[in-house]
């Protein structure tokens, strides 16, 4: 069987990764990278043993039959678009985009590429949780009852200590700032609200306080940097409103030291309940159900590892049926962060908009 090639557009810190996981595929072969600053692609190419190096998209187009885009956020939008145009299979780091009028034109071409056969997806990557997916059935098998209430949360700590690096370096420097980002809320709040919203259930409406902390360097609060203004969201409380009557509350921040980066979720019903927590591990889901809802007892199930998203886009590709999640969920998600952010500036509740 011909090997799918795959090609990948941006080359920074996030992309070695996506270069690292389908190298380790069966069927998938790494042909060329795309990156706008020159010597760039070159170098990323060398580095994973691609043949081919672009600055360029209708040349990098011509070599390939899926893309990883693997760029800032605000590029997400248009590459999306030029690439389904293109008949190429589609995996989109999270978000899908940064305005809902953007998702809604990438969810409408993605629908339309459906049809011709492609494969389009965006990276919630911590969908490879097994004790994440478990979640899913279980809440959608009715064995939680009604539910009432969910809480997660998704921490990180390198504003408040720099174990991945100093917010100063170029990786990091741009997710501050709201001209090139969607700060927290929009980098790692889509992550934890795809894995709240995807258990429990579609949002009705949300309340949300959002937050740009000053930055510290060399003991200093700072509000700029450079000449460039440091005020991307960085701390995020959201109150949720499930369409099912439950209610929640979503958190997160950058500024959680003592957390590299930490997920959990826990969901309450009528007749059980769930927790998991992916600092622990992505294999272990704890439940109350049955006979142990009467006395509070939790049992832990061991499961299995689930595919990661890399290997979910590759066997949708080769075996055409879609993967999840896709372009649609992706619009979703970005419904959801639009009525964060009116919220956010209106002080009050918000109701979700349509996606489509």
């Amino acid at each position: 069987m011909k090997k799918i090639r795959i090609g990948i557009v941006g080359t920074g810190g996030m992309a070695n990764g996506h270069a690292d996981e389908y190298k380790k595929i069966p069927g998938v072969s790494l042909v060329a990278a795309l990156d706008v600053v020159p010597g760039r692609a070159e170098a990323f190419a060398e580095k994973h043993g691609m043949p081919h190096a672009f600055t360029k998209l209708e040349d990098l187009l011509n070599e390939v039959d899926a893309i990883s885009v693997v760029t800032p956020d605000a590029h997400h939008a248009a590459l999306s678009l030029a690439i389904l145009k293109a008949g190429k299979h589609l995996l989109c780091e999270k978000p899908l985009t940064t305005t809902l009028k953007d998702a809604r034109a990438v969810a409408v071409a993605a629908q339309a590429a459906s049809q011709n056969g492609q494969i389009h997806m965006v990276n919630f990557s911590y969908r490879r949780s097994a004790a994440f997916q478990k979640a899913i059935a279980l809440v959608q098998q009715g064995k939680l009852g009604d539910l009432r209430h969910v809480h997660s949360h998704y921490l990180q700590a390198w504003l408040g200590a720099p174990i991945w690096g100093h917010w100063t370096s170029e990786a990091w420097l741009w997710r501050i700032q709201a001209l090139k980002s969607g700060g927290v809320l929009g980098d790692v709040g889509c992550h934890i609200l795809d894995l709240t919203t995807a258990v429990s259930g579609e949002v009705a409406r949300v309340r949300c306080d959002l937050r740009s902390f000053p930055k510290m360097l060399k003991g200093k609060p700072v509000t700029e940097y450079q000449g460039a203004k440091l005020d991307a969201n960085d701390s995020a409380v959201i109150q949720l409103e499930f369409s099912n009557g439950a209610i929640g509350v979503v958190q997160t921040t950058r500024w959680a030291i003592g957390h590299p980066n930490h997920l959990r979720c826990e969901v309450h019903g009528t007749d059980g309940a769930l927790w998991f927590d992916l600092d622990r591990s992505y294999e272990k889901l704890d439940v109350c159900l049955g006979k142990n809802v009467m006395k509070s007892q939790w049992e832990t199930l061991d499961l299995k590892p689930t595919p990661n998203i890399y290997q979910r886009f590759v066997t949708a590709i080769k075996t055409g049926k879609p993967g999840q999640p896709d372009a649609i969920r992706g619009a979703q998600i970005q419904a959801y962060l639009d009525a964060c952010e009116r919220s956010a500036k209106s002080g009050r509740w918000e109701s979700i908009s349509a996606w489509s």
